[in-house]
């Protein structure tokens, strides 16, 4: 590289015209508002300049440069003067991942989250086998997006990840209560005041509630006639007079009954959402100390934590030390 570029520097600095200009000094020429004298003078002073000291012209790639920064700190990052970096992180993964998949059996918290995860994957028709699924799953831990949110689970352990669940499900299960109840408040208001199913607008209200009051949690609400419930006439217009001012004179009780299903709805959407990856979670989280006990154990550094490293020991510096 070092040759590379000094050639071209030394080929610029003798272009007497722009036909017998290389198509890199052409292309400079392009991108820059230099004429063809003052790029061919500024290489010639340039490559004067490297010559003089070139003892200083240094090349080397991002990850090189940012090892040789760490190698140098070690000490100060409190990390071993001699690690080991790791290059293959497919290789330090899968022993991570074998470690984990190992404990089956030995710890009977950690079995079951095993079997459950492998349940949960023969009920999605896949293949029961976990090792990909971890392998996958382990992947994340590399990727630089996502050091800082998994920073926040270093300090937790398996039994909080079920906790959580325990405390989801029991929040999921008082929800859908709530949820069948209202639904039923508003099918006994219905049938209290006579209204019927054909009363309201091609039947959707009434036909909606009655899903949900049979335990089924609906969850898309996009329909056009549930949009603006609160202020829209819900009845047809062949509704009876003496109907449609029953519907009126309700009307506020049931769109505050339906927007507390929506709302309600949603929250216990969103907590079976999280309850589905719990246990990939904790399963990221076991994976990723296992990586640690390894590099800790041979003095290893992965070559993807060198600019996590960095930044940390940096954010925070003056200027001048940096």
């Amino acid at each position: 590289m070092k040759h590379r570029i000094l050639e071209s520097l030394f080929s610029f600095s003798k272009t007497t015209s722009d036909e017998a200009g290389s198509p890199l000094f052409l292309d400079i020429l392009k991108e820059t508002d230099y004429s063809r004298e003052q790029l061919k003078s500024l290489s010639a002073l340039r490559l004067k300049q490297i010559l003089h000291n070139y003892a200083f012209f240094d090349i080397s790639t991002i990850d090189k440069f940012t090892h040789r920064l760490i190698r140098t700190f070690a000490k100060d990052l409190k990390i071993p003067q001699n690690f080991e970096v790791v290059l293959d992180m497919d290789l330090l993964l899968l022993e991570a991942v074998e470690r984990v998949i190992n404990k089956a059996g030995e710890q009977p918290e950690f079995t079951k989250v095993l079997l459950d995860f492998a349940l949960e994957k023969i009920d999605d028709d896949r293949s029961w086998d976990i090792s990909y699924d971890l392998l996958m799953i382990g992947k994340l831990i590399f990727d630089e997006n996502n050091f800082s949110h998994l920073k926040n689970l270093e300090d937790k352990d398996l039994v909080d990840f079920l906790s959580l669940r325990d405390k989801n499900n029991k929040n999921i299960k008082d929800n859908k209560q709530q949820i069948l109840g209202l639904a039923n408040k508003i099918l006994d208001l219905l049938h209290s005041n006579n209204i019927e199913f054909k009363h309201f607008t091609g039947s959707y209200f009434p036909k909606f509630i009655l899903k949900i009051s049979n335990g089924e949690l609906i969850t898309n609400f996009s329909a056009a006639w549930n949009q603006n419930f609160e202020t829209t006439n819900p009845y047809n217009k062949s509704t009876p007079t003496e109907i449609k001012l029953i519907i009126d004179k309700i009307h506020p009780q049931l769109s505050d009954f339906f927007n507390s299903i929506k709302d309600t709805i949603k929250k216990t959407s969103f907590l079976i959402n999280i309850n589905r990856n719990i246990i990939p979670f904790a399963l990221l989280n076991a994976i990723q100390k296992e990586l640690k006990n390894i590099q800790l154990e041979k003095d290893q550094l992965s070559i993807s934590e060198f600019n996590s490293l960095i930044a940390k020991e940096i954010k925070d510096q003056p200027a001048p030390y940096i």
